[in-house]
């Protein structure tokens, strides 16, 4: 049962979709953040050229420290509030707003420009401490230079940049969106053709798909393709199955029909008791039809469905002849001379028991009902990488002429012969599913053999 558990297409489209924002998420914030340092960068720069520039015009006058802060100084960016102070060595302001007290690191001005954050007159400031140094002998020989710009020019500015970066991010990831939904929706295209291809098919039509795929599809349409080639075989093999059944029991079943006619208007009992015969081998000939009919049908299934297994083809055999030769009730069999002879080794071949056995059985039943009237041996023997298994018999054997038709199904039969001619097709068709061979010979007294040649299994 095939559940259908959302669309593909849906699913695919959404985790793009997430990948896409959850990027152009990670690509904000690391703009936010550079435009926030590079803000900060820029503004320190110019906070610091303004210290530096009063710093310059700091110096010591006899005992007293003069400033002449330059008016540059201050020619900031609109919206900018600066305030500064310039302190004596002892600490003192004696320039610039005389509230503006903040710490200063006497210890640390060596290092130069001294940066960090403040608040001044409920604004958020940033504040640059600079030291010149007096000539003077003193404890802190500095003339202190501190500087506050408020920070909201910085921000706006940061803002504006992360602003302006939030659009082309957000239109970038929009069409990136899109772009990436149509490329999924052509990318999935295929397979909607190839459900099209097989809506649109008659359901008799097993035809492989023909047309162009991704390498991606290319192993769904072949195995697509492999299931329909195999889904025709065994249609086929039905099919023949049927055809052959019609064809073969509708003379035999005609037959019988007008015996029991016959025999049903009969008074005369010689009469009667001969159409009861002909009747009873009617009956017999067509269950031995009917049974080769169906076990052809099984021997051409399992030649593509069995899994051959390692097993021993001389206990096969052997076995196979102990259960014929105790249930055969068509003759006398206490006369016969029945032998086996075989290697002390298993026989090992790779192949299905149940066609094995099947091809054994029809040898055997024809070596029974058709020759054999004093001996029938086995002989099996290793010649070469194979196994020979050689059945021979003191009967009549087989024409050379008709040892080629009789491995074809239904092929014509000499003399008074019952049933589908179907022994020795399966036979071979038994040989061909294994890599084998179907042979007739004679041994060296003259008698007539069928030999299965079989290849050995390879020895683990």
């Amino acid at each position: 049962m095939i559940v259908a558990r959302g669309s593909l297409y849906t699913r695919l489209a959404l985790r793009v979709s997430m990948v896409i924002a959850a990027s152009a998420a990670v690509l904000l914030g690391a703009i936010w953040y550079t435009t926030q340092v590079a803000a900060n960068e820029a503004y320190d720069r110019l906070l610091t050229g303004n210290a530096l520039q009063i710093a310059e015009n700091t110096w010591l006058q006899g005992d007293s420290v003069t400033v002449d802060v330059p008016v540059a100084a201050f020619m900031l960016t609109p919206g900018v509030r600066t305030f500064y102070t310039v302190l004596d060595p002892q600490g003192r302001s004696i320039a610039g707003d005389p509230d503006f007290k903040p710490d200063i690191p006497w210890e640390r001005l060596s290092e130069g420009p001294l940066l960090s954050d403040g608040v001044y007159q409920d604004a958020e400031v940033r504040i640059v401490v600079l030291g010149r140094r007096l000539a003077i002998d003193q404890a802190h020989p500095w003339a202190v230079v501190a500087v506050a710009q408020t920070k909201t020019a910085r921000l706006s500015f940061a803002k504006s940049l992360s602003g302006n970066a939030l659009i082309v991010i957000a239109v970038m990831a929009i069409l990136t969106v899109m772009a990436s939904t149509f490329t999924l929706y052509q990318t999935l295209a295929p397979l909607e053709r190839i459900e099209q291809a097989l809506a649109a098919r008659d359901p008799n039509d097993l035809a492989p798909l023909a047309m162009e795929v991704p390498a991606e599809i290319h192993a769904l349409v072949s195995a697509i393709n492999g299931f329909m080639q195999r889904l025709a075989l065994h249609q086929g093999l039905l099919r023949r199955v049927i055809g052959d059944a019609a064809h073969q029991l509708r003379t035999p079943v005609a037959a019988l029909v007008s015996q029991v006619e016959l025999l049903s208007g009969q008074a005369d009992e010689t009469r009667k008791h001969a159409h009861l015969a002909r009747l009873r081998s009617l009956t017999s000939n067509l269950g031995r039809q009917i049974g080769q009919l169906i076990n052809h049908a099984m021997v051409q299934h399992r030649a593509d469905s069995a899994i051959p297994v390692c097993l021993d083809i001389a206990e096969l055999v052997r076995g196979e002849m102990a259960e014929m030769l105790s249930s055969w009730h068509d003759r006398d069999l206490q006369a016969l001379d029945v032998g086996m002879d075989m290697p002390a080794l298993p026989c090992l071949v790779d192949g299905d028991a149940t066609t094995l056995r099947e091809a054994v059985r029809n040898i055997l039943d024809n070596a029974l009902l058709y020759g054999a009237p004093g001996l029938l041996h086995v002989d099996i023997k290793a010649v070469g990488p194979d196994w020979e298994v050689r059945f021979i018999d003191d009967g009549p054997g087989i024409p050379a002429a008709s040892q080629a038709s009789v491995r074809a199904p239904f092929s014509p039969r000499s003399g008074n012969r019952a049933g589908g001619s179907l022994g020795l097709s399966i036979v071979e068709q038994v040989m061909a599913a294994h890599g084998g061979a179907l042979l007739f010979s004679q041994d060296e007294a003259g008698r007539f053999a069928v030999v299965l040649r079989l290849r050995q299994a390879a020895q683990g």
